[in-house]
């Protein structure tokens, strides 16, 4: 591609109304050589000067053209030249035809880009279906568009923003294997990270110099405003049009609080469109219907259903949203795996009399005392949920355990200690502190924490937090900050109840198969397979099978990105578990109307502001129309 010196500058509105900057508008080419067909031209104009020959024609005598004959011998075989149309039309037809070959073309409204980074975004709510059909169609549809407009010198690089970041095809100049992949991307059932995918543009883009970043997004509803806006220009090709949308946004299964014999579904549903709708909500286990609630579903407000679950039941558990006229179907279903309630097996590492004598008192839980000195691994794994009562050993990433002090091994980094600490407060309405009461307990000492590893405090003392839960490496974990033998907490009602509250909520951990066992899409499934005779395991999903290898003594398998059941195999063994979307960031579908890059929004833009615009289809028809003038002029004179 070449580009000539011709060029104008021109001004024009951008996106949102105002003035835009001064940018260049060239006349290009796309094939130069073609020039060379105007040579043509030379021997067409030299014809014209030729003199014309005459014809032969018998007469009777050729005395009165001796003279005439020797007056032409001695004058120029040219001619001057005489205007003739033909000639000008000849000389039009082939200019047009030149013009043509070159494939001359201009691009306007901004000024081109040598390179382009595509980044689609995949996540669940691009399969809205308020597009052509869905919004991943049409933002598709428009990097089509785009691709088919750059040079053939221009290269592009495809970034897939999905429940994972990932090139799919690096820069290229080859836009038919662009073209190739756009066609074959689909929706996720999983939330995107659109911040990933622009970090991940803006650092490919330090390797050209000349070069832009097209979102085709609805925007997400992550924050971007960290993103050095300055980095790499950024255009937003916005795809989908409305706000209307409901989906089912959490699902619980807990014991019940009249009846530990018994479960319950907690169901949380929203709709996020501007009026309120009328919503049913079904669920069936194993395709039996356990009940059915028709509720008015108001505007931007989360509304909570109850259903009960009998202790003896068991199956896949499926929870359906019925909305009239819902555009997203991923967040309109949710599955569990139900499992019947049985004895939890719990371990525990080290401890007291105490402890041991307070699991045996609940026929619930089938507690084994382990001493650190014979710690079995494999023994561990297997079980339910382990309570630490001292160091925490290597090998327990995965597991659901709790650590009774501030002991080395856990998630937690302790600090200095801290003297006699008064607890200022705790966490009521958390599950793990359900009947105990904190106001009065009495701590020795406890350890500052530097590192809380993304634990939530549940009790919260002078010093900082002294007892912590939540999620770590795939397992549910609970550590105190301070050693309960150092305290008077033994003494008080609230220590059995604790413990218990900890086994409950360990054995209850929905990302180990336990009861109601369900996990997000997009999130890792850490399966504790135990033993170092096991390689690998197979998992059977939605849309398929895979197999996942097994590193001491786990497996772990990245590959839920769409809903439904998940089936886990290997030695002798298997493991069960659901992959819901439950997202309120893909469920709030609104597009966004610009992109918050630092500060400098980037505005959304329906249609791509750059255009290739070619002229060799009116010049070939310019062309053609101009032979067909000449030759009815032509044929006119020889007949006139």
């Amino acid at each position: 591609m070449r580009r000539f010196a011709w060029a104008r500058q021109s001004r024009g509105l951008d996106e949102s109304g105002s003035v835009a900057r001064y940018v260049p508008i060239r006349m290009n080419v796309l094939a130069p050589t073609g020039f060379l067909l105007a040579l043509i031209g030379l021997p067409l104009v030299a014809m014209y000067f030729l003199r014309i020959r005459r014809r032969r024609v018998p007469v009777s005598s050729l005395l009165p053209w001796h003279n005439l004959r020797r007056t032409e011998q001695l004058a120029s075989p040219f001619q001057r030249f005489r205007n003739h149309w033909l000639l000008w039309l000849q000389l039009l037809i082939l200019a047009a035809l030149v013009l043509a070959l070159v494939r001359p073309f201009m691009m306007t409204a901004e000024a081109p880009f040598a390179s382009r980074i595509l980044v689609i975004d995949t996540s669940a709510s691009m399969a809205a279906r308020d597009g052509d059909p869905t919004r991943l169609d049409t933002a598709v549809g428009f990097a089509q568009d785009l691709v088919e407009r750059l040079g053939p010198e221009d290269e592009a690089l495809l970034v897939v923003a999905g429940p994972t970041t990932e090139v799919r095809v690096p820069f290229t100049r080859d836009h038919g294997e662009i073209r190739r992949a756009l066609g074959r991307l689909d929706a996720s059932e999983a939330e995107g990270s659109l911040r990933e995918a622009l970090l991940l543009a803006q650092s490919l883009a330090r390797s050209r110099s000349d070069v832009e970043v097209v979102v085709f997004s609805d925007g997400g509803r992550q924050d971007l405003s960290t993103l050095d806006a300055a980095a790499v220009p950024v255009r937003f090709v916005v795809a989908g049009t409305t706000a209307h949308n409901a989906g089912i946004l959490a699902l619980d299964i807990r014991r019940s609080v009249v009846s530990d014999l018994e479960r319950q579904l907690y169901v949380t549903v929203q709709h996020f469109g501007p009026e309120p709708v009328q919503g049913a909500v079904e669920v069936t286990l194993d395709g039996r219907l356990l009940g059915v609630r028709s509720e008015p579903l108001p505007s931007d407000v989360p509304v909570g259903l109850v259903f009960d679950l009998p202790a003896e039941q068991s199956g896949e558990l499926v929870v359906r949203l019925d909305v009239p006229d819902d555009p997203l179907a991923a967040d309109d279903v949710a599955h569990a795996i139900l499992d019947p309630l049985g004895r939890r097996n719990v371990v525990v590492v080290g401890g007291d009399a105490l402890i041991a004598r307070i699991l045996a008192s609940d026929p619930r839980v089938d507690g084994q005392v382990m001493s650190p000195g014979l710690l079995d691994l494999d023994r561990i794994r297997q079980a339910d949920c382990v309570l630490f009562a001292g160091p925490v050993p290597d090998g327990v990433d995965g597991l659901s355990y709790a650590v009774l002090g501030p002991y080395p091994g856990g998630p937690l980094r302790f600090g200095e200690e801290v003297v006699a600490p008064d607890i200022i407060s705790w966490r009521r309405d958390d599950p793990l502190l359900r009947f105990t009461r904190w106001d009065n307990v009495f701590v020795g000492k406890a350890r500052a924490i530097q590192d809380t590893a993304g634990l939530v405090p549940l009790v919260e003392g002078e010093g900082g937090p002294l007892l912590l839960a939540g999620r770590h490496k795939g397992g549910r974990v609970v550590q105190m900050a301070f050693d309960p033998l150092q305290s008077d907490l033994p003494l008080r009602v609230a220590w059995p109840v604790l413990l218990l509250n900890m086994v409950g909520w360990l054995t209850d951990d929905p990302g180990r198969g336990a009861p109601g066992a369900m996990i997000r899409t997009g999130q890792p499934w850490v399966v504790p397979v135990g033993g170092d005779d096991l390689d690998e395991i197979v998992v059977v999903g939605p849309k398929g099978r895979a197999t996942v290898p097994v590193v001491g003594g786990t497996a772990r398998f990245t590959g839920l990105h769409h809903l439904g059941r998940y089936d886990a195999r290997g030695g002798g063994r298997s493991w069960q578990i659901a992959a819901n979307l439950l997202s309120e960031a893909e469920s709030r579908i609104a597009p966004r109307k610009a992109l918050g890059l630092g500060s400098a929004p980037v505005a959304a833009s329906s249609s791509l502001a750059t255009a290739r615009r070619e002229f060799w289809r009116p010049l070939l028809w310019l062309g053609l129309l101009v032979l067909s003038l000449e030759w009815a002029l032509y044929h006119r004179r020889r007949t006139a």
